[in-house]
């Protein structure tokens, strides 16, 4: 059990707050919209995706899988049940969702992935969108998997190696603004300030940057608390399961920390 987790779970728990407490425009659309819509909405176009994700928690079969560190070597390999990665390591659905509606709502093109997985959040977010997806994954075995999941979507990419290594020579050699990004890989300090450095220079008043699993360890809370305080990050938001970064020079410096 981590007691670091539930510890910040209760911090989380007494100091959320909903719509009520946000006085701008901007984020209480966000909020309500994006967040926490008013009314129910339709869901069943996931359906597929979902059935996809009980294929995974059924599944009997182990894979050998690579272990990187922050570093850019492996530090051990190790087998796994794939039914244990889907039980621990896919986002929820309502997670998931919630990342759909907003590459759509601001119908963005450029997204990125740090941490492909088995591909079910990889299909979330590409499914019914505008956006190409570029999705990063150290392991090959899960590599194989996701694009055999995934090899019908047209608007996914996913690049298998470091991602210390390989997220770097992507951004350069695409040389495109970046319209959102979610880092959920290599959950340690220096590799999480790393994927934000190298993703700053590409980002725009309108990108979004989300780092999942932010209260996940102490260095990952650290690491999330220096992001929050970058000179170029104009907002944030804690709904938790995540950490939303915003750039938009006319907000005022602000951290929410919200119910989801």
């Amino acid at each position: 059990m981590n007691f670091f987790i539930i510890k910040e779970w209760l911090k989380y728990f007494h100091l959320q707050t909903d719509e009520h407490s946000l006085h701008s425009p901007y984020f209480y659309k966000f909020y309500t919209e994006l967040i926490k819509p008013k009314h129910r909405r339709n869901n069943s176009a996931f359906d597929e995706i979902e059935k996809q994700r009980k294929v995974y928690l059924k599944s009997t079969e182990d894979i050998e899988m690579l272990d990187y560190g922050a570093g850019s070597k492996v530090l051990k390999i190790d087998r796994r049940r794939i039914s244990e990665i889907a039980a621990s390591s896919i986002s929820q659905k309502k997670f998931s969702i919630f990342l759909n509606r907003v590459i759509n709502h601001f119908s963005y093109k450029n997204v990125i992935e740090l941490g492909t997985s088995l591909g079910i959040n990889t299909a979330y977010i590409a499914h019914n969108t505008l956006s190409n997806i570029t999705s990063f994954e150290g392991d090959p075995s899960l590599c194989t998997i996701a694009n055999d999941h995934l090899r019908f979507y047209r608007n996914i990419k996913i690049i298998q190696g470091n991602i210390d290594d390989t997220l770097a020579l992507h951004l350069e050699e695409s040389n495109e603004p970046l319209d959102l990004a979610y880092i959920d890989a290599n959950h340690t300090y220096e590799a999480t300030l790393k994927y934000f450095e190298l993703m700053l220079n590409y980002c725009h008043a309108n990108s979004i940057l989300v780092f999942d699993d932010i209260h996940w360890s102490r260095e990952m809370k650290e690491a999330w608390e220096n992001i929050k305080r970058h000179p170029q990050v104009t907002a944030s938001m804690d709904i938790f399961d995540a950490g939303l970064v915003f750039f938009n020079p006319d907000f005022s410096k602000q951290h929410y920390i919200l119910n989801f």
